[in-house]
C-alpha cells in the first residue's frame, strides 16, 4: 500500500502503520521504524488514521531536525549496531509532538537508546516541562464541529442561500464534513482542531484515487471548511484555516471537445442504431435528445411525461425543476426548449405518448448520495459505448464525452448565426449581461418568443443518419 505507509498482519488482519525514519535523523535513535497498531482491520478506517499519523510523523521529524541542529551529534548519538532495526512505538499528543517513545533494541544497547530518546523528546523546541510531559492540552471548549455545522446549514437553509435548500446541506456539503470530523477522530470542540489535523484532511482529500478531478477535491475542501469559515464569523474561533482548505496543485478548467460530423455518424451509424441494438430505451434517446436539446444528461434522465408539452402552437420540451425530486445545476438552467422535427421524425413524440404517467426512463436507478441524480448508470454506460466504437479517448479521461453533445449543438447554433442572448437561453447558461441576467420585464421562461426558439432550434443542422426508433 504504497503512500500510505500501511502493514498488515497475516495473522490478525489488524493494520499497522509503519514509516522508516529518515536518513538524517537515524544518527538520532540508530536505524529506526515507526510502528503503532491502528487498532482496526478496515481498510478506509485505516488509511484516514494512517495519513493523520503521517501528518503528525512529519512534525516529528520537523522538531527533531531543528533540535538536531542546535545541539552537537555525539550527544544525541547511541551507540548502533548495523546488523537491525529500531523499533519505536509512538504515543502521539494532538500536537502532533510524541508523549512517549518505546524502542526495541539489542540487550546491551537499550540503555544508550532509551538515554538518546530522552534526550530527544526533552530538547524538542518549545518541549513542556518535565513535570508535565505527558498531560494532554486542555479543551478549549465551546460548540463541536457539527454543532458548528448545524449552526451553519440553519442559516443558509432559512436565508435561502442554497438553492435546494436542505438538499444542498445533506448531498453537497454533509458528506465531506463527516469525513473530515472522521479524519480528525470524531466530533469534537472546534476550537480544539490543530492545523496538523486540518492537514491530515487535506492530505486525504488529495491523495484519494477515488477523489475525482482536482476541481472536485477542491470542492470537497471548501466545503468542509465552510464549517470553519462560518465559526470565524461567529466568533467561536479566531482562525478558520483557510489556506489549509485549498487544494494546491494545478486546477485546469474542464474542456470538453465537441462531436465532429465522424463522431456522430461513428456513434449514431453504429450497429446499436442501425440493428437497434439498444436494450433499453434510453439508450436509443438519451444521446439523441442531448444532440438535439444541448440538455445536459440528468436534465434528460430525469424528465416526465408532463414535461413533453406544448408553447404557443410549438412542441416543447420543459427543463424545471418544480417537481418533487427534480435537480438542476442552476436557477439559470430553467428553460423550455422547442423540440427539433427530426426528433419528432424519429418517432419521440410517440415515445412519450406511449408513456405511463411519471418518468420517461424509469428504470434509470436514483443516486444513493445524491437525490434527483438518475445519471450515473447512463454515464457509464455512454462511456463506454463511445470507446467501443472508437471516439475519444478509450483509457482515462477524455475531452469527448456526454456532454460533449452540448457544445456540439451550441456550436450548430452558431454557425446558423443565431444570436448569443437566444443560444444561452436554449442552452440554460447565465447571463454575462446584467441587464439579461436580472430580467425583469416578464417570465425568463418565455423572454423570446417560442416561433422563435423554434426556428433557432431547427437551424442546427447534422450531416448524420439516425434510425427511427423502434420500441
Amino acid at each position: 500500500m504504497p503512500g500510505t505507509y500501511l502493514v498488515r498482519s497475516r495473522r490478525s488482519s489488524i493494520f499497522y502503520f509503519r514509516r522508516r525514519v529518515p536518513d538524517d535523523l537515524r544518527p538520532i535513535v540508530g536505524k529506526v521504524f515507526i510502528q503503532q497498531t491502528l487498532h482496526t482491520s478496515d481498510r478506509r478506517e485505516a488509511i484516514i488514521l494512517a495519513r493523520a499519523l503521517a501528518a503528525k510523523t512529519d512534525t516529528i521529524f520537523r522538531d527533531l531536525r531543528t533540535m538536531k541542529k542546535q545541539r552537537p551529534a555525539q550527544q544525541t548519538t547511541p551507540a548502533t549496531g548495523s546488523h537491525f532495526d529500531y523499533i519505536m512505538e509512538i504515543d502521539l499528543s494532538d500536537s502532533g509532538r510524541p508523549k512517549s517513545i518505546k524502542v526495541q533494541a539489542e540487550p546491551h544497547e537499550q540503555e544508550a537508546v532509551n538515554s538518546a530518546i530522552a534526550t530527544a523528546l526533552q530538547n524538542l523546541p518549545g518541549a513542556p516541562a518535565e513535570d508535565d510531559t505527558h498531560a494532554e492540552p486542555k479543551s478549549k471548549g465551546g460548540i463541536t464541529i457539527m454543532q458548528a455545522w448545524e449552526g451553519l446549514k440553519a442559516e443558509k437553509v432559512a436565508g435561502g442561500k442554497w438553492k435546494d435548500g436542505n438538499d444542498t446541506a445533506k448531498y453537497d456539503y454533509l458528506p465531506h464534513i463527516r469525513a473530515m470530523v472522521e479524519s480528525i477522530g470524531g466530533d469534537k470542540p472546534i476550537a480544539d482542531v490543530t492545523a496538523d489535523e486540518i492537514i491530515a484532511f487535506q492530505t486525504l482529500v488529495t491523495s484519494d484515487r477515488k477523489g475525482g478531478s482536482p476541481r472536485n477535491r477542491e470542492k470537497r475542501l471548501q466545503r468542509a471548511g465552510a464549517v470553519f469559515r462560518w465559526a470565524k464569523t461567529k466568533r467561536h474561533i479566531p482562525d478558520p484555516f483557510a489556506e489549509l482548505f485549498k487544494y494546491e496543485g494545478k486546477i485546469e478548467e474542464n474542456f470538453y471537445a465537441k462531436f465532429e460530423a465522424a463522431d456522430l455518424k461513428t456513434l449514431f451509424e453504429s450497429n446499436l442504431y442501425r440493428n437497434h441494438e439498444y436494450k433499453t430505451p434510453w439508450q436509443y434517446w438519451l444521446p439523441v435528445l442531448a444532440l438535439h436539446t444541448g440538455a445536459r444528461l440528468n436534465e434528460l434522465c430525469q424528465l416526465t411525461t408532463t414535461d413533453i408539452g406544448e408553447h404557443d402552437g410549438v412542441p416543447t420540451i420543459s427543463i424545471l425543476d418544480e417537481e418533487e425530486g427534480k435537480r438542476l445545476k442552476t436557477t439559470a438552467s430553467r428553460r423550455i426548449i422547442p423540440i427539433h422535427s427530426k426528433l419528432i421524425e424519429l418517432g419521440f413524440l410517440d415515445f412519450v405518448a406511449g408513456c405511463p404517467a411519471g418518468r420517461l426512463f424509469p428504470d434509470l436507478p436514483e443516486s444513493n448520495n445524491r437525490a434527483g441524480d438518475y445519471s450515473k448508470e447512463p454515464g457509464r454506460w455512454f462511456t463506454a459505448y463511445r470507446r467501443s466504437v472508437g471516439v475519444g479517448s478509450d483509457k482515462g479521461r477524455s475531452n469527448k464525452t456526454f456532454h460533449s453533445f452540448r457544445g456540439t449543438l451550441i456550436s450548430a447554433l452558431r454557425k446558423a448565426n443565431v444570436p448569443k442572448d437566444r443560444r444561452t437561453r436554449l442552452a440554460g447558461h447565465e447571463y454575462d449581461d446584467t441587464q439579461d441576467r436580472h430580467y425583469t420585464g416578464g417570465d425568463a421562461l418565455t423572454m423570446f418568443e417560442f416561433k422563435t426558439l423554434q426556428a433557432d432550434i431547427e437551424s442546427a443542422k447534422f450531416d448524420v443518419e439516425i434510425e427511427k426508433y423502434a420500441g
